[in-house]
């Protein structure tokens, strides 16, 4: 079964019983459903770390992450640069990410 339906089940069946157990104690049915609310978000965080945990782990696997960054070309490009530079000849190296963006929206205009 997925991580995230057990999670779930296990902080709704938490609820339920907190509901219940204030019900049968006396509490009019507002004050116990946030009471229960309450006692459920607390022994949720306190009891579930691992299932919470297994919840953030399968949601950041299927977040799937970029083949490349802002970061990583703007390096790219400054090693490219600095290797094509011939001693003292001045290279044409990107200096911020602006003047990079400004290049190459230079280039899909040509």
């Amino acid at each position: 079964m997925k991580a995230w339906i057990v999670y779930t089940l296990a902080r709704l069946g938490i609820f339920a019983a907190a509901l219940a157990i204030f019900l049968v104690i006396g509490f009019k049915w507002y004050w116990a459903t946030i009471l229960a609310a309450l006692v459920g978000l607390l022994v949720s965080y306190i009891a579930l770390p691992k299932l919470r945990a297994r919840v953030a782990q399968s949601l950041a696997d299927r977040r799937g992450r970029p083949e490349r960054d802002a970061d990583t070309d703007f390096e790219d490009d400054f090693v490219d640069a600095a290797d094509a530079a011939d001693g003292d000849a001045p290279s044409d190296r990107p200096v911020s990410d602006a003047d990079r963006q400004r290049s190459r929206t230079d280039d899909d205009r040509s």
